[in-house]
């Protein structure tokens, strides 16, 4: 019970309290005397739905046009992708076509390998950036103690069934990340938006899932902080269904443990860094663990005092809301509901991702969820 109060309470006060009392002095980055070139790297799978949005939003970027190159660089996509982007050419746009599906980690070493560009920009393709938003990320490169800069990427939820609960915990953890980038760093760049130094990204194996977060363990390994910029906004639509949430989460974290089995992480000797993963990473993938065991040692005192089984029912109610939300969409939509929902769903997604990740049984392709035009077009026919 205590690990689980300090990862989900007493970590995310810490930190914000350590943060206070610290200014990191990189809130308000002056403009460079000349700002660097930059190659937007859009890895593509079947994004035809928001390709030529996303294309019209890079291309409005406030950033000089002759210092940004974009590259759309597609994994074997069956639908009109590359088409879109090869329409963008004349507007400076390349394609990058790869015949065989691998995996979005082969697709980035090999977008890279084709840029020469001093600053990488990636991103998803479902995600819209605010025209400042490059700008705001790159300025913090005047410290040379700064190799990656994430921004804060919103999700909008209102297609999704679960939004209450996933709106509640993305805020507590933007709060976190910039908490984190004061004291030490950010534990992880959020793959939907950043940028990193092209010397610090380091070819990636070709079945790694978490590109974003392998390549974040990188940069802190390489002596390197990764900033959180939270003016630098994007926007994204969030995953529609719990159920394809579900595999989502069952996805990153089998992802976590495979980092955690290739070292991936901070060194002890860095004991700042560290904590910060202990704390927000590697005791957080172990939590199912933690409620578990809380349950069934919970069961098994219950007649030793009457505090044993007022905790006992507290835990089965919980649980009890979060079976009836499975079903029911109206109490997804309380606060109540939606939270208990969310937090149930993902620590079971979690829990079976441990143990596809433990035994290797996780995919490298990923399928992406469904972008704008599909939602509305299954939201229309619901109706």
């Amino acid at each position: 019970m205590g690990l689980v109060v300090y990862t989900q309470i007493l970590y995310p006060m810490l930190i914000l309290l350590a943060a206070r009392s610290r200014n990191s002095g990189e809130d308000a980055s002056a403009e460079p005397a000349s700002w660097p070139m930059v190659s937007l790297i859009i890895p593509a799978y079947n994004e035809e739905a928001v390709l030529e949005e996303k294309l019209r939003n890079a291309l409005a970027l406030d950033y000089p046009a002759e210092k940004l190159e974009i590259v759309v660089a597609s994994d074997a996509s069956d639908d009109r992708t590359a088409e879109i982007a090869e329409s963008y050419h004349s507007k400076g746009v390349q394609l990058l076509l790869f015949t065989e599906r691998r995996g979005k980690a082969s697709v980035l070493n090999d977008a890279i390998t084709e840029t020469d560009a001093e600053i990488l920009f990636l991103c998803d393709a479902n995600v819209m950036f605010r025209p400042d938003a490059l700008k705001r990320m790159v300025a913090h490169f005047q410290n040379d103690q700064v190799g990656a800069i994430s921004g804060d990427v919103r999700l909008n939820s209102k297609y999704s069934n679960f939004g209450i609960g996933e709106s509640l915990y993305y805020k507590i953890e933007r709060k976190i990340h910039e908490g984190e980038s004061r004291i030490g760093s950010m534990m992880g760049v959020d793959g939907g938006m950043y940028v990193i130094r092209r010397e610090l990204f380091l070819p990636l194996d070709a079945d790694t899932i978490l590109d974003d977060f392998v390549t974040s363990m990188n940069v802190l390994q390489q002596g390197s902080r990764i900033f959180y910029e939270k003016n630098a906004i994007a926007n994204e639509n969030g995953t529609p269904t719990a159920r394809q949430e579900y595999r989502r989460r069952i996805r990153l974290t089998a992802g976590a443990v495979q980092t955690v089995w290739r070292r991936k992480y901070p060194s002890i000797f860095n004991p700042i860094l560290f904590w910060q993963f202990v704390s927000h990473k590697l005791l957080r993938w172990l939590e199912p663990i933690f409620l578990l065991v809380l349950l069934l040692s919970n069961s098994v005192l219950l007649s030793i005092h009457p505090v044993y089984v007022g905790l006992f029912l507290i835990q089965v109610a919980f649980y009890g809301i979060a079976c009836v939300a499975v079903y029911s969409l109206r109490l997804r939509e309380t606060k109540l509901g939606g939270i208990v929902f969310y937090f149930a769903m993902s620590h079971v997604a979690m829990a079976y991702g441990l143990w596809k990740g433990i035994f290797n049984t996780q995919r490298v392709t990923w399928n992406r969820t469904g972008r704008t035009a599909e939602i509305e077009r299954v939201q229309l026919g619901r109706r």
